[in-house]
């Protein structure tokens, strides 16, 4: 038999190891948790004594699914950058062949993470973040072309005169 103080500081018990086991699966107690042996003076973490290590190391069990709320049911994915305005952007003012794999890797990004390809869509966002630098880049060099070309030929046209 055991007693155990519990989270409020009160002494509970004496209780058998099988009610204490089923504390640590409710969650009510863990590895941290003082117990004692009913007439020992001693109080030890739960963690110490031998009959409760298997307790302590396995998880909690899951509720089942048709308990748990419908957020809790799925499972968390990350958020990740679907870089949809940036392409929309480099494909309209910067270079339209460019910009439309662009936008294509950006909107496979929502569509993976909710199929549950979180590699895809880690994939995907990356590929469209490439492709906007790329036709962002590419505007930006064609744009620096026209403006030497046009200053240089402005120049040569000055000169014949």
């Amino acid at each position: 038999m055991y007693q155990i103080i519990g989270v409020d500081g009160k002494e509970y018990g004496p209780v058998s190891a099988d009610q204490v086991r089923q504390w640590i699966s409710a969650g009510r107690a863990n590895g941290q948790t003082l117990a004692n042996l009913v007439g020992d003076l001693d109080w030890k973490p739960l963690g110490s004594f031998a009959e409760f290590s298997g307790w302590l190391n396995k998880p909690p069990p899951m509720p089942p699914k048709e308990l748990l709320p419908s957020s809790a049911s799925s499972v968390a994915r990350p958020t990740l950058p679907n870089y949809l305005a940036p392409a929309i952007l480099a494909t309209l003012c910067c270079c339209l062949p460019l910009g439309i794999p662009a936008i294509f890797y950006s909107t496979q990004v929502s569509s993976k993470l909710e199929a549950g390809d979180i590699a895809g869509a880690t994939k995907a966002s990356a590929n469209a973040r490439i492709w906007c630098w790329i036709a962002f880049g590419t505007g930006a060099l064609l744009s620096l072309g026209y403006l030497v070309i046009g200053a240089t030929s402005g120049v040569l046209s000055l000169g014949k005169m």
